[in-house]
């Protein structure tokens, strides 16, 4: 009698940890798919929407520029344009395009850009897409030191991780300004380091430009990470892992 006690027992434990095996993997299943369908949408999002600013910066450039001749505002409109339109990386490489986009910081900013791209780093390894987005992360990180850091200097940096090919290819885009104060809409931001006694930015700056970059990054299977130490101004780093390389 004890015996079958014991094995109806055995028999519902056992039932338990197979139901419990069978609905944690499916579990693990449905995240999975949730998490492939949300890159799925981002990625679907961020291209669409580089289609939109190409088209509008066509519209600017095409439509309203002519009527504009001499008028002051030309300038800007002409500034806004070469933003929103991306590079051309078929004409182009990225380390050009990331060339010009920092000499383009510096006349519009007056702020000293360093740029240092790794002399072997091949870009031809990464697909048009990864390498527009690394772009694109690069361009948000620069508008934002030129708008709100108080920055003299910022500074570019990509090589390969451990200085070999076969290690992943890091970005870093830097400057000595202000900061970041730790705030609740930028505390949220995954890979984001704030210490205490930062720079509290305007209302203006939610975090949305940060969130973009760390979308970006998500899209191509790359870590960012936001780090920012008072006095130090603040570091945007980008690890983008072998794997992520076209064979």
């Amino acid at each position: 009698m004890r015996f079958f006690r014991f094995f109806i027992m055995f028999i519902l434990i056992s039932c338990s940890l197979v139901l419990f095996i069978v609905l944690l993997r499916r579990a693990l299943r449905r995240s999975r798919i949730q998490e492939q369908d949300s890159a799925a949408f981002s990625r679907m999002i961020m291209l669409a929407q580089e289609t939109e600013c190409s088209r509008i910066a066509a519209e600017l450039h095409d439509a309203v520029l002519p009527d504009l001749r001499d008028n002051p505002a030309a300038a800007r409109i002409r500034e806004i344009c070469g933003r929103l339109m991306p590079p051309d990386l078929n004409r182009f490489s990225l380390k050009d395009s990331l060339i010009s986009l920092c000499d383009t910081f510096v006349k519009c900013t007056g702020i000293e850009c360093i740029i240092e791209i790794e002399e072997n780093l091949d870009f031809g390894r990464l697909s048009g897409e990864h390498q527009l987005h690394l772009y694109r992360i690069a361009q948000k990180a620069l508008n934002n030191t030129g708008k709100h850091s108080g920055a003299k200097q910022a500074s570019l940096l990509v090589r390969y991780g451990g200085g070999e090919p076969s290690g992943p290819i890091l970005f870093s885009i830097s400057d000595d300004g202000e900061g970041l104060r730790s705030i609740p809409g930028l505390r949220s931001i995954p890979g984001l380091s704030c210490k205490p006694g930062l720079r509290k930015m305007g209302k203006h700056d939610d975090g949305i430009g940060m969130r973009t970059m760390h979308r970006r990054a998500a899209i191509i299977g790359a870590r960012i990470n936001f780090i920012s130490e008072d006095g130090n101004g603040l570091m945007v780093c980008v690890e983008l892992p072998p794997t992520e390389f076209k064979p």
